[in-house]
């Protein structure tokens, strides 16, 4: 429940601190709020326990030259802890906190909900996910440490109560040695 409240007030205080923002827009968007939170707060009370193990970084060698990828981290080592949630149609909603060594080994917390469509193709335990995640992170190499949000695409493949994800960060300039990040971690879910 804490989880879900700290998700839905930082939701509130990034509408609050937006450009162009009046009292007017939060009244409207209220009700819209107030869905967020009971989605969140479901989540939070009857979602299945999961433990959060990441593991991998790829840099891609496109985007960064071979010495400055000889530099950076891509054992992502690091652990977390989630609730997952299927809706009516099957489909996959996650709260989650987690810690990790980022591509400079410096420690990077990510608090977030990620929502995935499921696919399960033919008849078997096989299950594959695309959806999106959105959260808040800091990182020392970015802002000082100082939180900020990202939204990201991910994907999953899970057998039981074991799926592994993985996420995409573009790039965001033309410069060399920046972007093109994919970050890869599972989930065990237990009761």
């Amino acid at each position: 429940m804490r989880l879900a409240g700290c998700l839905l007030a930082c939701a509130a205080a990034s509408a609050a601190a937006a450009p162009g923002c009046s009292a007017g827009t939060l009244s409207a968007a209220s009700p819209w709020l107030a869905g967020v939170q009971r989605d969140l707060a479901d989540i939070a009370e009857h979602g299945q326990p999961a433990l959060l193990l990441t593991g991998y970084t790829w840099h891609d060698p496109g985007t960064y030259t071979a010495a400055k990828r000889a530099t950076l981290n891509s054992r992502a080592w690091g652990l977390g802890y989630a609730r997952h949630l299927l809706d009516a149609r099957g489909n996959d909603q996650m709260l989650y906190a987690m810690v990790f060594s980022d591509s400079h080994r410096n420690a990077q917390p990510v608090v977030g909900y990620a929502r995935q469509w499921d696919w399960r193709p033919a008849a078997g335990p096989l299950v594959l996910g695309a959806g999106y995640t959105a959260a808040v992170t800091s990182r020392a190499d970015i802002l000082h440490n100082i939180p900020f949000p990202i939204v990201l695409p991910v994907a999953s493949v899970g057998v039981g109560r074991l799926r592994l994800y993985g996420t995409f960060l573009p790039r965001v300039s033309n410069h060399l040695n920046n972007g093109n990040v994919a970050f890869f971690f599972a989930s065990v879910a237990f009761d």
